[in-house]
């Protein structure tokens, strides 16, 4: 799909009327961009992915002639499954990514790849033929693997997976990688409905409950699943999707990048001080996503876990939640005179949450520090953030991050407010949590 639209009388729109007032613009981005509402564009949908950013936000920022220009370099500290890079090099925009999940850093990979449709489809023809109906192998590197997957459909993932490790051409084995990875939780006895896995059960519904006859009915389907035919299924579909891609990039020549595991390590990459005209980014919340744990299937089945626990490669996440007692017995002031009266107040109560919030603010002003020192001078930064509750008290995670960015030496332009369904990560843990049903998108400039 083809969008032909630019979008510099809105910006221009924004601009002036916050310069009048000050105040914040309640906008509608699926109304403002309907051509891209339930759109299966490029390949936005080669896998699914929890808490993606709506594609109508970088479409509209990319879009336009004064934030950036065709072959402006875009970057995206926390890319995430790629949405930024992907619209940055459908609007003829260099995009640079970074991301702590190695499933999210290779689904955006692949995503902005140009692929001969032809070997793709030589590929498709060769795994048709060569992929076995089981295979014996211990493949994934899953704790309780016997919990999430029927030993048969253990048996036919591992078939699939032995198959794709023989291709030789790296980029080729990765787009394999991704639609089996795309498979995994379709195969699985987690909960189709749950972004972090949980194992669905015949009780977990009464009976007349709506979803009773849909759990039973998956549990049911199990038995019976040709993991073969719904892995190609998937695969003929995103070559699809990476056909529609080229075709859409036919006359440009920008591309898309990964240039480091950590927001917060960017200098001494590919990216030089002060070489990216805009940085449009939806950074993590504090103690709210749980990417890695919704990954761990995928990256257990990937092998891409190395060894490591989740909480070893939850680690390098900055709003993760998991620390150990002695790591929160101390709490440093952030900055944000508003967030550290707040953060003593939640420590009252719960000290560990307090922790959290206060160990993601300083982790997200390294992250921001470098992302403002590869900016250009005059460069734009967009901002997509929400405000959450920490123990039943109001963190107001934009608020803090637009403060945050201000002190080191960006203005606000505008500020926009859009309201959502809801985010596919956010935990109601308890009473006192909830979820976020506004977000603002900010315009800085350095």
């Amino acid at each position: 799909m083809r969008i032909e639209k630019n979008f510099d009388q809105e910006i221009e729109s924004f601009l002036t009327r916050y310069s009048k007032n000050g105040k914040a613009i309640d906008v509608n981005f699926r109304r403002m961009i309907p051509e891209l509402n339930k759109a299966d564009r490029a390949t936005h949908l080669v896998h699914a992915y929890p808490a993606k950013l709506l594609m109508h936000i970088p479409h509209l920022f990319l879009n336009n002639n004064i934030l950036s220009k065709s072959g402006d370099r875009v970057l995206d500290p926390f890319c995430g499954s790629g949405t930024v890079l992907l619209e940055s090099c459908l609007s003829n925009r260099n995009s640079y990514g970074a991301d702590s999940n190695p499933l999210a850093r290779l689904i955006a990979s692949v995503k902005v790849r140009k692929y001969e449709i032809a070997t793709l489809l030589d590929y498709y023809e060769t795994l048709t033929c060569s992929i076995k109906s089981h295979s014996s192998e211990r493949i994934a590197e899953i704790i309780d693997v016997d919990y999430w997957f029927l030993p048969t459909i253990q048996r036919q993932l591992a078939a699939i997976y032995i198959e794709i490790e023989k291709i030789n051409q790296q980029h080729y084995r990765e787009f394999f990688f991704v639609c089996f990875s795309n498979l995994v939780k379709k195969v699985s006895l987690a909960d189709p409905r749950v972004s972090v896995p949980v194992r669905i059960r015949s009780d977990q519904y009464k009976d007349g409950h709506p979803l009773k006859e849909k759990t039973l009915e998956i549990i049911r389907n199990q038995k019976s699943l040709n993991v073969k035919n719904k892995f190609l299924e998937i695969v003929a579909a995103n070559i699809e999707r990476v056909d529609s891609f080229n075709e859409l990039q036919r006359h440009h020549t920008s591309s898309g990048i990964i240039v480091s595991n950590d927001a917060r390590s960017l200098t001494g990459t590919s990216l030089k001080n002060q070489n990216v005209d805009l940085v449009i980014t939806s950074p993590p919340y504090a103690g709210a996503q749980k990417y890695i744990r919704s990954s761990s299937l995928n990256l257990g089945w990937l092998r891409m876990t190395k060894g490591k626990t989740m909480r070893e490669i939850d680690q390098k996440s900055i709003g993760r939640e998991e620390y150990r007692k002695h790591e929160f017995l101390r709490i440093d002031k952030t900055g944000i005179v508003a967030a550290d009266r707040l953060i003593q107040e939640i420590k009252k109560v719960n000290p560990l949450r307090a922790f959290i919030a206060a160990n993601y603010l300083e982790e997200m002003r390294h992250a921001f520090r470098e992302s403002v020192q590869v900016l250009r001078p005059g460069g734009y930064f967009v901002l997509v953030a929400a405000n959450n509750q920490v123990c039943g008290r109001q963190f107001k995670t934009q608020e803090y991050l637009a403060e945050m960015l201000q002190q080191e030496g960006l203005k606000v332009k505008f500020r926009l407010v859009d309201d959502i369904k809801s985010y596919g990560l956010m935990t109601k843990r308890n009473k006192t949590a909830n979820i976020i049903t506004r977000e603002w998108v900010l315009l800085l400039q350095k």
